[in-house]
Order: C-alpha cells, then structure tokens, then sequence
C-alpha cells in the first residue's frame, strides 16, 4: 500500500483531494467543533446519573428522606436481623424491592419522573417508613 502523494501545489482538486483548501477547513472546523461539544455536554449530563444507598435499620431508613435527581437510583441495604421491604405507597406499582435479607442489597430502582415517592416496610407496616424525593437534573 502505498502512501498519500505529497503535492506542492495549494490547489485541493489536484493531488488527488489530500489537501483541503483553507475555505474547506475553515468550514470544518466552524460546523464540526460545535456538534462535538454538544456531544459532550451531553454525555456529560448522561453520565451524572448516581446510585445512591439507603439503610435499612430495625424500624427505619436512614435517611428517612432522601433527594435525588432525575435518573438517578436508589438501593436498600438491610443492616437489621429481620428482613425488611421498601415498596411505594400505591400498592407497589412505582417501585417494590421484595424481601431483603439481613445484610443483602436490593437491586437499584431508577428514578425516571420528578416528584416525591413516600414507601414504607409490607412486613412492618407505614410506621417504617421514607420518602424518595426526585428533582430535574442538574438542580440542587
């Protein structure tokens, strides 16, 4: 395979279209530099999303609320002797971890719609109780 040819002239049809004119890259530059930032600035919001814990102890959850950001999750650890369960106040339809064993972890629940998500303990009933709080991204 042969390398590109080097051309000694400054016209970009000739040699093959190697060369760009300075019109060219100009242009380029001026159209492929913004879309590369936005990309960026958006993988960036993308990537920001947390996976943050909350402990399940004998009759409560530390912390008892907790504010989150849009696309974030959560995970219950269970740091009692019983079981424990951390399912959303409307019957479980939102979010229902299932029975966690003492020390064993719930798998992450994602968080997708703003808004306030109180939950409670099925085995121990709404005085275990907590409150998941989901704020836009980006905001404090």
């Amino acid at each position: 395979m042969r390398p590109p040819r080097r051309c000694e002239s400054d016209q970009s049809d000739q040699c093959g279209g190697f060369l760009r004119s300075p019109k060219e890259v100009m242009v380029n530059r001026f159209y492929l530099l913004p879309t590369f930032f936005a990309f960026m600035l958006a993988a960036a919001f993308t990537c920001s999303a947390e996976t943050v814990n909350v402990k399940m102890k004998s009759l409560s959850y530390d912390p008892k609320e907790l504010v989150i950001h849009l696309g974030d999750s959560v995970t219950w650890s269970n740091a009692a002797f019983s079981k424990h369960t951390a399912t959303s106040d409307d019957d479980g339809k939102t979010f229902d971890t299932g029975e966690i064993q003492p020390d064993a972890m719930s798998g992450p629940v994602k968080f997708e719609k703003e808004g306030g998500f109180k939950y409670h303990c099925k085995i121990h009933g709404k005085s275990m109780s907590g409150t998941i709080v989901v704020k836009p991204a980006g905001t404090n």
